[in-house]
């Protein structure tokens, strides 16, 4: 009951704040945050297998049933650094970190999307038609948080194919860009028609617009991850994998969306137009979109307490 007077009240200020902005709150809700307390349903749609920080995102999502009933987990592909062959890499890691969370079939895992060869055609796959069917499940009344980790095409191409998915998903993107002169990003350049069509949708959107400082030098890892469990030697073990990802200057980006919605106490955020997306990928703040919740400070240490936290407690568990 609290959770639905939660829900009803941001409503209602998301259609103060869209109509005090000009824009019908038909046009685009605002999306509720701080999130509604409970559970919330979530897909976590990830380029698994592009470096470590989907990976340890995934652990901290998959350690908190508490926090998230998770329909499923959509791989997503990370550009010309994954190639072709990058899809079908994310679903290995996906699997991998489930197996070594002991979750092995625990949850759907579905192929995502290639990037977006024409803005107008949703490119098909099985993660899409998952996102749809999961949103517009008449037997559920919540919202469903699409927690996209890499480059947003399958949840552009989602809403492309199908936007009554407007009404029943939350867009929750990590673009961690340069705000507010620039949509840069790693995950924005490997589908930047993705990035233009998510912006100009009516999806309610959370822009995960920070995480740089989420850093973790091995010595902490190996003190603090590695003990726990073979899911903390596997979250170890992956970062030697290459000598960047042990540098102590090595982002674990990612970890900082799920740690905001299983704390949002965590973060600093702001409701802001949302601006066009130009193809120089330029911020066109004159061409809005109605208003997003934008995510710009996550605190590190507690980011990071909060992983080593749920990683013992689930070892100590399993002893």
């Amino acid at each position: 009951m609290k959770a639905s007077r939660t829900i009803l009240r941001y409503h209602i200020l998301s259609i103060c704040l869209a109509s005090a902005a000009g824009v019908s709150g038909a046009e685009r809700a605002v999306p509720p945050f701080p999130p509604p307390e409970g559970r919330l349903r979530i897909i976590i749609d990830t380029d698994a297998a592009c470096e470590v920080d989907d990976q340890y995102a995934l652990a901290l999502a998959l350690l908190s049933p508490e926090r998230f009933e998770i329909e499923g987990i959509v791989a997503a592909h990370f550009g010309d650094a994954g190639g072709p062959e990058g899809l079908d890499r994310s679903v290995a890691e996906i699997h991998a970190v489930l197996a070594k969370a002991g979750l092995s079939g625990r949850y759907p895992v579905k192929r995502g999307s290639h990037p977006f060869r024409y803005s107008s055609v949703p490119e098909p796959s099985e993660g899409v038609d998952f996102i749809i069917e999961r949103a517009l499940d008449p037997a559920k009344t919540e919202p469903l948080w699409v927690v996209s980790l890499g480059a947003c095409t399958n949840l552009a191409a989602a809403w492309l194919k199908e936007p009554r998915i407007k009404d029943r998903v939350i867009a929750f993107w990590h673009g961690r860009t340069r705000w507010p002169e620039k949509c840069w990003n790693f995950n924005a350049y490997n589908d930047l028609k993705a990035v233009r069509i998510l912006f100009q949708s009516k999806l309610p959107l959370i822009l995960f617009d920070t995480g740089t400082d989420l850093v973790c030098t091995m010595d902490e890892a190996r003190e603090r991850v590695q003990p726990h469990g073979d899911l903390g030697r596997y979250l170890y073990d992956i970062r030697l994998r290459s000598p960047a990802w042990q540098s102590p200057k090595k982002g674990l980006f990612d970890l900082g969306d799920v740690a905001a919605l299983v704390d949002p106490a965590l973060c600093k955020f702001e409701i802001v137009n949302v601006p066009s997306v130009n193809w120089d990928m330029l911020y066109d703040h004159r061409n809005t979109h109605g208003q997003m919740v934008r995510i710009y400070a996550i605190d590190r240490d507690g980011t990071f307490d909060l992983l080593y936290q749920r990683l013992k407690a689930a070892a100590t568990k399993a002893d």
